[in-house]
């Protein structure tokens, strides 16, 4: 009995730890996922000169960018609110985890134009993304073994207090 409360307990800890590294690893998916997304939208705005609504509901409607910034930004030009691509924009932004806020922002001025100034800022914000993710993988992977150190150790005590 006291072998398979030890592995309950393991067990326990490991899934402990799978949850914590699954929350942590959210804004890196996010980043990717933005980071392809806001190829795409350039090339739909700048260089197919499509429209927005018709980029967001067919090209971004799927995938860890639309459930954050896509969709929102698509309901908020649909809806009622009388704001413009700009103010839209601005609010479904502001709602990403930081810093990917503060790196998407300075976009929303920029859509209703288009063109070469929009591609530029969109290079610029995809190249902000692309540092940000690296920089998170790599503390990701530190953060990865200290936070497993954590459970299994807790997980251990744990037994030797209970045996």
């Amino acid at each position: 009995m006291r072998w398979l409360g030890a592995l309950l307990v393991l067990a326990g800890a490991g899934g402990g730890w799978l949850l914590t590294r699954r929350e942590s690893l959210g804004p890196q998916r996010l980043a990717r996922a933005l980071l392809v997304d806001l190829g795409v939208l350039a090339d739909g705005v700048c260089c197919l000169r499509r429209p927005l609504p018709d980029i967001l509901r067919e090209d971004l409607r799927e995938g860890e960018g639309a459930v954050w910034l896509w969709r929102p930004l698509l309901a908020a030009l649909e809806g009622e609110t009388g704001r413009s691509l700009p103010g839209c924009w601005a609010a479904a932004a502001g709602a990403l985890p930081a810093p990917l806020d503060g790196m998407l922002a300075p976009l929303g001025p920029l859509l209703p134009a288009g063109g070469e100034a929009l591609r530029r800022a969109i290079e610029e914000t995809r190249e902000e993304l692309t540092g940000f993710w690296r920089e998170e993988r790599a503390r990701q992977a530190a953060s990865a073994r200290l936070t497993a150190a954590v459970w299994l150790s807790g997980a251990c005590l744990l037994i030797l207090v209970l045996i």
